[in-house]
């Protein structure tokens, strides 16, 4: 069955290319709730010396593989940020590199008491494109929005904790 999950996602990927304008795009979404919480996020981040270079809210089809293309450079310090709509079963989350490696793989479920918020750090290995893959299921519902957005640290590695 990982097998089989695995093929649908590299030949998912192969399908959509890894130029930009090759890639099928999915519509916005105006989700309120989704737009709140990732509009805090970035703000947080953006207090600890993040710059937002990505934002978007997507309407994403249930259980299928969203590509999102993100050009970074090496050894800068990334928080990629995924919002899944409140009431998902189960998302997903997976960087990959450009020989389509698996850099980051997280799968989440409701059941697992998560919330719908995922961050990843990430500093970049190279100078170049990687995609994130996102998939969310929905019960009950063809699609959902869900969001994403790439902050990048001002320096080369992540700022020091604020004191309060």
């Amino acid at each position: 069955m990982r097998l089989k999950l695995s093929l649908a996602l590299l030949a998912s990927v192969f399908a959509f290319g890894t130029n930009a304008q090759q890639q099928q795009s999915v519509a916005g979404c105006n989700d309120k709730t989704v737009h709140a919480q990732l509009v805090s996020i970035d703000q947080s981040l953006e207090q600890q010396a993040f710059i937002l270079v990505q934002f978007k809210l997507m309407s994403m089809p249930s259980g299928a593989y969203v590509p999102v293309e993100v050009a970074m450079e090496q050894g800068k310090m990334y928080q990629i940020n995924f919002i899944a709509n409140k009431n998902y079963q189960q998302y997903t989350f997976t960087i990959l590199d450009r020989d389509r490696k698996r850099i980051v793989d997280k799968k989440v479920k409701q059941k697992d008491g998560l919330n719908n918020q995922y961050t990843e750090s990430f500093a970049a290995p190279y100078t170049g494109n990687f995609i994130i893959v996102l998939t969310q299921k929905v019960k009950g519902q063809d699609e959902a929005c869900g969001g994403f957005s790439v902050l990048k640290a001002e320096n080369d590695h992540l700022p020091a904790k604020s004191k309060k």
